[in-house]
């Protein structure tokens, strides 16, 4: 490890420790993408990541399932047990044929119609799109679907979020360095707070997850684990 690195890490450390001053009534828990077609090793998605690379997505699924999933339960069920906001994103293609994704994703499918012979990223409609049972929205949660990486750009979070009085985002979902970070940092670019929740999000390896939390501390907001987001929030 570099000189310059380790004071990177001792600055973004001291960021990341400060005090979360947070109003339960005015957060929302953020739920990004906890679709079957990422987390089930069945899917065309999975299927296109062992293509890539064997084993690509083990790490990736096996942190999901043992670790994300259960956690972002545990966060569902404190706000909901408190009456609080629960927000769900999708990434899914409003149209059947796909033609409405952001070109990035119409890379992916037409990689994915050459190696497996079938489109990675599902429309809407398609039961791989759905979020997962364990986690299934209930009828007063919001859920919004979006054909880009961050939640922001190709919906109306923002507007809702504002309506609803939120100012401070409990995130978590997948994948940490992709959809996840995007909206994070979109977040705070519109003036939210933003606690990411490290266990509560996953990629596809623990180099990529820890350098992608690190880059986020402090000028993108905070990194906790679930413990401490649910201390923190049980205070106020």
């Amino acid at each position: 490890m570099t000189a310059a690195h380790e004071r990177y890490l001792a600055a973004q450390g001291q960021l990341n420790a400060a005090p979360i001053d947070v109003d339960l009534e005015s957060t929302a828990l953020l739920v990004i993408d906890m679709q079957e077609y990422f987390l089930n090793p069945q899917s065309a998605f999975s299927r296109l990541m062992e293509r890539r690379a064997s084993g690509l997505g083990d790490y990736f699924q096996d942190r999901s399932k043992s670790l994300v999933e259960p956690n972002l339960k545990r966060l569902l069920d404190f706000f909901r047990t408190e009456k609080q906001r629960v927000i769900f994103t999708t990434v899914a293609s409003e149209c059947r044929d796909g033609s409405d994704w952001a070109p990035a994703f119409k890379r992916m499918n037409a990689e994915a119609r050459e190696r497996i012979g079938e489109p990675a990223l599902p429309a809407r409609s398609d039961p791989w799109a759905r979020i997962v049972a364990a986690l299934e929205p209930t009828e007063d949660e919001v859920v919004i679907n979006k054909t880009t990486y961050g939640a922001f750009a190709s919906t109306g979070l923002d507007a809702s979020l504002r309506n609803l009085g939120i100012e401070t985002l409990v995130l978590g979902g997948v994948v940490t360095n992709r959809c996840v970070e995007t909206t994070m940092r979109d977040a705070t670019d519109r003036g939210y707070r933003v606690i990411l929740v490290d266990d509560g999000t996953a990629t596809f390896s623990p180099e990529m997850q820890a350098a992608t939390t690190l880059s986020l501390q402090g000028a993108y907001g905070f990194v906790r684990q679930t413990d401490e987001v649910l201390g923190l929030l049980d205070l106020n």
